[in-house]
């Protein structure tokens, strides 16, 4: 306890930053289940809902995110645009009053500068965007947001059609180890749902 109170002091002294993860509730398992249904019959009317049993584990997470972002990963045509970028944005807009601008990744490099400075970010399909350049210099703009996430303690809301290793490949491994610290991992898996 004397180290606590000692670096607070050095804190409160020196204007020295602690990160902060955020941690979430939308409820309990009952409203956040009915939220997770009507969020996603609202995002589109269209969708003829089927319960997955990744839902369950999304429920999990919205119940106490436990200062962790939100990964959904897997097959194609399972739900997780949906999800990613409209549900969850939904919902901590309507139950929280946080507002995030989802982007899809395509779009990443052009707004990379902004995004990083968000304190909750989300993306999806991780993976499948072009790797940009600066000043010649090559890179992928998702490493840049991890590495800023990482940093900041900003929380994830992403998706991705690409495993561990398939991500490991295409980023690195030190990628792969920030997003497993970052964000809960929902594997989907299954054939896809559009018709």
């Amino acid at each position: 306890m004397q180290l606590v109170e000692k670096f607070n002091e050095i804190k409160e002294a020196h204007g020295f930053k602690v990160r902060e993860f955020n941690t979430y509730s939308f409820g309990d398992k009952d409203q956040c289940k009915s939220l997770l249904v009507e969020s996603l019959k609202y995002v589109d009317p269209s969708m003829n809902l089927e319960w997955l049993p990744e839902y369950d584990e999304v429920i999990d997470w919205m119940t106490n995110t436990n200062g962790k972002g939100l990964m959904l990963s897997g097959d194609c045509g399972r739900g997780k645009t949906n999800i990613i970028m409209f549900a969850l944005p939904f919902l901590f807009l309507h139950r929280l009053r946080k507002v995030i601008r989802p982007v899809h990744v395509d779009n990443l490099h052009i707004q990379i500068d902004q995004i990083i400075k968000r304190r909750i970010v989300s993306i999806d399909e991780i993976g499948a965007e072009p790797i940009s350049s600066d000043y010649g210099t090559k890179y992928f703009p998702f490493m840049k947001l991890i590495n800023a996430a990482e940093m900041n303690a900003t929380t994830l809301l992403l998706s991705t059609n690409l495993n561990g290793d398939q991500i490991r490949v295409k980023y690195d491994e030190r990628t792969l180890d920030r997003i497993v610290r970052l964000c809960r991992i929902i594997k989907f898996k299954g054939k896809s749902l559009r018709k």
